[in-house]
């Protein structure tokens, strides 16, 4: 079971977790383009920004001894999320389309203009 403290950390977890495979998998599709290192150094410094924060907040749900297993695709709409804690494993689920509009909403906060 999560305890009520530990549920908004999950759920920032999750959703920056999303975010990293969202823009790991545009990074290795941006290679393609014109100006592709423009857009890798930019995406890859919002990345590694990224990288930080779930670095941090998994030591804190380590802490808490949560830690993510694997998500699990349940159909097109929907995905579980399955967390080991210290009592038994937890699935959580999610809509697909909410964790990739929250995790996009990220995103956009993380990046700056380019100059």
């Amino acid at each position: 079971m999560i305890a009520l403290k530990d549920r908004q950390l999950v759920y920032e977890f999750l959703i920056l977790d999303v975010a990293i495979r969202s823009l790991q998998h545009d990074i290795e599709h941006i290679q393609k383009l014109k100006f592709s290192s423009l857009y890798e150094q930019h995406l890859g410094a919002i990345l590694n920004h990224l990288q930080r924060d779930i670095t941090w907040r998994k030591k804190q749900l380590a802490g808490s001894k949560i830690r993510l297993i694997k998500w699990v695709k349940v159909n097109g709409n929907f995905s579980d999320a399955i967390l080991a804690t210290a009592g038994e494993d937890v699935s959580i689920r999610f809509s697909t389309h909410a964790l990739k509009q929250n995790s996009q909403i990220l995103i956009e906060k993380r990046m700056v203009p380019i100059e």
